[in-house]
């Protein structure tokens, strides 16, 4: 890879991962400033966004674990969309195959 695909890929990871810290740490400090018990320290997923409208703080911090998660999926997908403009189609088939993979084990796990 050349250099300004690497510093693109970089880029992703260090927005990906500054943001996802930046959330959890806003979710701790809501945790441990709200007043409350809670009981729960999971929630599904369909649950966050609603959650962070409630003003959940373990709904924030599950969406900053999501993004951190969701980050090197991301750095995938940037990868994919650069080397089918760079025309190098090995590594855009090694791209999608690696992304139907994440595919099929988020539908095998959720059962979907």
């Amino acid at each position: 890879m050349d250099e300004e695909t690497n510093h693109r890929i970089s880029s992703v990871l260090q927005i990906g991962m500054g943001t996802s810290i930046i959330i959890i740490i806003i979710g701790l400090a809501m945790l441990f400033l709200m007043p409350g018990d809670l009981e729960e320290v999971t929630m599904p997923l369909g649950e966050i966004a609603s959650g962070i409208i409630d003003g959940n703080p373990v709904a924030v911090i599950n969406l900053g674990i999501l993004l951190l998660i969701a980050t090197p999926l991301v750095r995938v997908i940037t990868l994919t969309f650069t080397f089918i403009y760079k025309k190098e189609m090995k590594f855009v088939f090694a791209c999608i195959v690696v992304l139907m993979l994440v595919a099929m084990t988020i539908l095998i796990k959720t059962g979907a």
